[in-house]
């Protein structure tokens, strides 16, 4: 025999709706609070990441700006280092391309106590200064890959080229002053320093070579 479903009433069938549709807005109740805290917690996320990278990218500028302000400048343009020699602390300024070595402290009326030039090579060579447009006396010396000084120079500033004087015949009258070997870099400082510090070939002057040779050109 078959299955012979109850026969509901009118009010019952009511009540069955009733529920149903209740049961239908809780759940969209629930559904929809728990949206709502999805998105908060997505909303926090996204303001964690926010902050992390607005930071780490302050970090990054502010690291970017102390790298730049680590280089002093002197008044010429190039850079400035603190390099001690026979104990005393000199302000060097780095002549590390072409155009700054060619002029070094030529037409300089002076090379005031305590400040000079380091000259900063490519490669180790055999080097030869000269007074080309210099207005005083100086010192050099010549220091190898490691800053060992090779050997070290007085030169003399010499008359300035005359209006009639051409640029070679002034070339050819000046005192070269050649280094006893090879060297990497030449350390200019006002006339007879180096005798006053104590410094003589064989000597090592501490330098930052990584530092140095960062200025190349």
């Amino acid at each position: 025999m078959g299955f012979l479903a109850p026969i509901q009433s009118e009010s019952t069938k009511q009540i069955w709706r009733g529920i149903r549709i209740q049961t239908c807005i809780q759940n969209g109740i629930h559904i929809m609070k728990l949206s709502i805290k999805l998105g908060i917690v997505l909303l926090l996320m996204a303001s964690v990441v926010g902050f992390v990278a607005l930071n780490n990218s302050s970090q990054d500028t502010a690291a970017s700006a102390g790298n730049k302000s680590a280089v002093r400048k002197a008044p010429s343009g190039l850079p400035l280092e603190t390099v001690t020699i026979g104990g005393k602390k000199f302000e060097l300024e780095v002549a590390a391309d072409a155009p700054s070595r060619t002029r070094g402290l030529g037409k300089r009326a002076s090379v005031p106590a305590g400040t000079g030039m380091i000259f900063v090579f490519q490669v180790s060579d055999m080097m030869s200064f000269w007074m080309y447009d210099c207005l005083t006396d100086m010192d050099v010396a010549y220091l190898d890959r490691n800053g060992k000084i090779v050997s070290i120079e007085t030169m003399k500033a010499e008359p300035l080229r005359a209006p009639t004087e051409t640029d070679e015949a002034y070339k050819s009258r000046l005192k070269h002053y050649p280094a006893a070997g090879e060297g990497l870099y030449a350390v200019e400082l006002p006339p007879g320093e180096f005798t006053k510090l104590g410094a003589k070939p064989g000597d090592t002057i501490t330098l930052d070579h990584a530092k140095l040779k960062s200025y190349l050109r």
